[in-house]
């Protein structure tokens, strides 16, 4: 079989109530989807990460247009194809990644990867799971945690409450903005819920502030803090941990196999998050995973869009295996779930990997030309 077009999808949505992180406000959000087209006429989707700026949607599209020649006419017949094409385009892209963009290379890459999964699989009728692990695992439940919600520090705390009673095993806030307000608002919920509570300041802090907000917040249980600082101040981050008595998390924002496996290496952090889209495909996410688990770190895998980026999630988790609970986006955002024409299941705060070909049920042509921007 060969590779007949690679075509990016970019869709963009209104938001009901503005998102809000420590490095910025999102009124829109977007969906950055890859379309692989074999020569028999087989599509396989993935998705890259396009959440902030708002503009990395187009970026992502002249991205992923400049890459997509590179793989024309190239053959996809066995699982062992897709790693040989991803290190064929990583060459190819290398003298780029400081003229254009390392982020934005990666991310391309790796919408690009799981589009090549998808295809593959549904080209053998099988999950992608069971190409990845040769058949030799058992799915489980995959364990998640619910963020998303916001409202008053009265209202996250119920929601918090809810969450936790519907079966999450975890729920997480946002802090990152005035001291005493992020305190204020893990107090109420901690108080609240007991326990069960992560917090993500989205690398808001410098070295002094998160000191400062480390010490404040140990008194608080949390199942961990997630980048207190950027998460390549190694040294930043080993001083962190020393004042920390929560897990301190970070990995989402690794751009390569390389980057994600060194920070594990570097014994730094306690829980490694690969974000499968920003760090260059399911390959190096697991990598990445599997070296966390070596060193007896936590991983928890990251992807913060639609549910056919979830899927894969679910896939990384089960041919790895023993996942913390995994991000699951439970904001008012309908096309996250309508994106698929057999959506994801959510029971009792767990999900399990897709049982059909490919990674994830196909998406539904409607609701793409609804949203289609790009």
């Amino acid at each position: 079989m060969q590779i007949q077009q690679v075509e990016f999808v970019g869709l963009r949505t209104p938001l009901p109530a503005p998102a809000v992180f420590s490095w910025g406000v999102a009124h829109e959000r977007n969906v950055g989807l890859v379309r692989v087209r074999l020569t028999d006429g087989t599509e396989g989707w993935g998705e890259t990460s396009v959440t902030f700026p708002l503009w990395s949607l187009e970026e992502r599209a002249a991205t992923v247009a400049g890459i997509a020649p590179l793989l024309s006419s190239k053959t996809l017949d066995s699982p062992e194809d897709i790693p040989t094409l991803i290190a064929e385009l990583r060459r190819g892209t290398d003298r780029l990644r400081l003229l254009w963009s390392h982020a934005a290379i990666s991310a391309a890459l790796g919408g690009i990867e799981m589009a090549l999964w998808d295809a593959l699989g549904k080209v053998l009728e099988q999950p992608v799971w069971k190409l990845l692990s040769r058949g030799n695992v058992v799915p489980d439940p995959v364990p998640l945690y619910a963020v998303g919600f916001g409202g008053t520090r009265d209202e996250i705390a119920r929601k918090s409450k809810t969450l936790l009673d519907e079966g999450f095993a975890a729920v997480k806030v946002r802090v990152g903005f005035d001291p005493d307000d992020d305190e204020r608002l893990v107090e109420t919920v901690s108080n609240a819920i007991g326990g069960g509570l992560l917090a993500d300041a989205n690398m808001g802090w410098d070295r002094d502030a998160a000191a400062n907000m480390t010490t404040r917040l140990n008194a608080y249980g949390l199942g961990w803090l997630e980048e207190p600082l950027s998460r390549d101040d190694n040294d930043g981050l080993r001083e962190l941990r020393s004042l920390a008595s929560m897990p301190l998390a970070a990995g989402e924002n690794c751009y390569s196999e390389e980057e994600l496996v060194g920070l594990a290496k570097s014994e730094t952090v306690d829980v490694l998050m690969p974000d499968l889209a920003r760090v260059g495909g399911l390959t190096a996410a697991i990598a990445g995973a599997r070296a966390a688990l070596e060193r007896g770190q936590a991983y928890s895998t990251h992807h913060y869009a639609s549910d056919i980026g979830f899927s894969a999630m679910l896939a990384l988790c089960t041919v790895v295996g023993k996942p913390a609970p995994i991000l699951r986006d439970v904001s008012s955002w309908p096309i996250r779930e309508e994106i698929l024409t057999d959506p994801v299941v959510i029971n009792a705060g767990t999900a399990e990997p897709y049982d059909g070909p490919g990674l994830s049920a196909v998406p539904r042509d409607d609701v793409m030309q609804e949203y289609r921007v790009l």
